[in-house]
């Protein structure tokens, strides 16, 4: 459900942030002006992230008991990690003695906001979805769980394999992307890269929807969190994928 939320709030806010960026309001040749574009609207989509983690939370539960845990962990889990990392590397280049490390009070500014702006308004979300009605499943559970047969391959490996497809819906692009960071040029291409994240969104969605109906179709109801990571598996060949182009 976290994660969930969390998902859906980054996404949202890509989606903002390119839309806009496409449209000419926001302008990587101003400065900043991206970076800031993107951290605002990051904040202001926390009521859409506390209300899909709590309402999925409501809707697998049946109740909305621990509410309050759920959208305080949809508001501290991504940003908390983020400000991990960001203050490991901001020691690194305080010890280096660095011009490209981050204020003190910037520092103190980005948690404020955090603290003041994002946890508030997810847990507004979060109180907003515990008054929406449910989905109702169209069967009854049945509270016994079934003996899983045996499988001819692990399911990891299809799990890795699923991530393929939406990486290459996205590698050239990410391609000019890596080369505007590490060559120090302008990246104004943004209506193609909407093009590329509304098809990659659609791609992710139909992987999960076929490794789901696979696992099904051999009598797996363990397929949860093997959906999940079918499209988030994308990551991992992103991430693999930037280490290349770097070395």
């Amino acid at each position: 459900c976290v994660m969930v939320g969390d998902g859906v709030q980054i996404t949202g806010m890509a989606v903002v942030t390119i839309v806009f960026a496409a449209l000419g309001f926001m302008s990587p040749a101003s400065r900043g002006m991206l970076l800031t574009g993107m951290v605002i609207i990051y904040l202001l989509l926390g009521t859409v992230a506390g209300y899909a983690g709590v309402y999925l939370w409501k809707t697998i539960k049946g109740t909305p008991d621990g509410w309050r845990s759920v959208a305080w962990w949809n508001a501290c889990f991504f940003p908390g990690i983020v400000f991990v990392i960001l203050t490991f590397l901001n020691f690194l280049l305080w010890g280096s003695k660095s011009t490209g490390a981050i204020p003190i009070s910037l520092y103190f500014i980005l948690l404020s906001l955090w603290f003041c702006i994002s946890v508030p308004l997810t847990l507004f979300g979060g109180f907003l979805a515990t008054r929406a009605e449910p989905i109702q499943y169209p069967v009854r559970t049945n509270q016994i769980p079934r003996e899983i047969p045996a499988r001819k391959y692990p399911s990891w490996l299809l799990v890795l394999g699923a991530g393929t497809l939406p990486f290459g819906t996205l590698f050239i692009e990410l391609f000019f992307i890596l080369s505007s960071i590490w060559l120090g040029r302008f990246y104004y291409v943004f209506g193609f890269l909407f093009v590329v994240l509304v098809l990659l969104v659609i791609v992710c969605a139909e992987v999960s929807v076929v490794l789901t109906y696979m696992h099904l179709c051999v009598e797996d109801w363990r397929w949860w969190w093997k959906a999940f990571f079918a499209s988030g598996s994308v990551a991992v060949y992103v991430f693999l994928y930037s280490i290349n182009y770097l070395v």
